[in-house]
């Protein structure tokens, strides 16, 4: 067991959020663990630093340090949550899997690339249509690293009073750069739209151009995800802030399959071509067969069968097609017109 003293630097480093301290105590008791002959514990003790968990736990941290709030309406401007979806769990085309995987090399490497001079690409925007994994990828990231995952709402960080918005993304980088994250900026069109468009007001750009700036000068330790689905009204200088742009497509027809498969593994029925319901969501999103699957293992486990049906196919995809109906019918004469922007 480590000494008495070392457990008391290794507490007080937690209460004061001293990441330096906590990596100099931590390494100090897998030291000590080796020098007891204790190798596979000092192994996994410097295997768990070397993930990327670094410091005071940014869960704990967040218990002792809650997020900042909204001035006006009161509210958490970003959510911790923990995620547990793998890459194992994706179907991503080869060339995004290889980029996230080198993204997460050099952040596991960082101190390599420090001490060369080099800093890790740490800013990503991810950019495409709904549905196609552009969220799942970041909490992805976000498990493999073993990483909480920072959520920022802007739905919250996002204000009606004047200057508000800025403020409240200050709070956000200031928030975030205590400890080690990966940070999700979903919807990030919200804040980043162009600053020369003329039916956007003055506050955006000063919206923009706070981002701009804290952007620029983030120096903490994690990992910035922007994901947007209507990338076309970003301002310009924002894709040159970011160190990776990744761009989302729909599923191809193998992919669509392979994910039915993955997901149906559990009830897979060599008499029910998967294969062939799948050609029936063709132009589908990732998000749309993930449904489909998931009203095909909710009837399976309703009915305690280990099997499916082909008629589980065929209802999963009518209650598809009739919630594709109807999100066309908002955009008909006789539905209110919704403004997705």
């Amino acid at each position: 067991m480590a000494r008495a003293d070392l457990l008391k630097k290794l507490f007080r480093a937690y209460r004061d959020s001293d990441r330096e301290s906590f990596l100099e105590v931590a390494h100090s008791i897998a030291d000590e663990e080796r020098k007891k002959q204790h190798f596979l514990l000092a192994k996994e003790l410097l295997q768990i630093i070397d993930n990327g968990v670094v410091a005071a736990s940014p869960t704990l941290m967040s218990a002792i340090q809650p997020p900042p709030r909204d001035h006006e309406k009161k509210i958490p401007l970003l959510e911790v949550k923990h995620t547990n979806r793998y890459f194992s769990e994706l179907v991503l085309d080869q060339s995004i899997t290889d980029r996230i995987l080198r993204v997460m090399q050099e952040f596991r490497q960082w101190d390599v690339l420090d001490a060369n001079g080099l800093r890790p690409s740490n800013k990503l925007l991810f950019c495409g249509p709904p549905g196609c994994g552009k969220t799942a990828t970041a909490e992805s990231i976000s498990a493999e690293l073993g990483l909480p995952l920072v959520y920022v709402r802007f739905d919250s960080v996002v204000s009606s009073l004047l200057g508000e918005t800025a403020s409240n993304l200050r709070k956000v980088f200031e928030y975030i750069g205590r400890d080690t994250w990966v940070v999700l900026f979903d919807e990030f069109d919200a804040i980043g739209r162009s600053r020369d468009d003329v039916t956007e007001h003055g506050e955006i750009k000063r919206v923009v151009n706070t981002f701009l700036q804290l952007l620029d000068n983030f120096r903490g330790r994690s990992i910035l995800v922007a994901a947007t689905n209507f990338e076309q009204v970003l301002d310009p200088a924002l894709w040159r802030r970011f160190d990776e742009i990744v761009r989302f497509e729909r599923p191809t027809d193998v992919q669509i399959y392979q994910l039915l498969s993955a997901r149906l593994a559990p009830v897979s029925n060599p008499s029910v071509s998967i294969q062939g319901y799948g050609k029936e969501l063709n132009g589908s999103t990732f998000s749309d067969v993930e449904r489909v699957t998931l009203d095909i293992l909710k009837a399976c486990a309703l009915d305690g069968r280990k099997r499916l049906k082909s008629e589980d196919f065929s209802k999963a995809l009518r209650n598809q097609n009739l919630r594709k109906q109807a999100m066309r019918n908002l955009g008909s004469s006789e539905f209110p017109r919704v403004d997705t922007a």
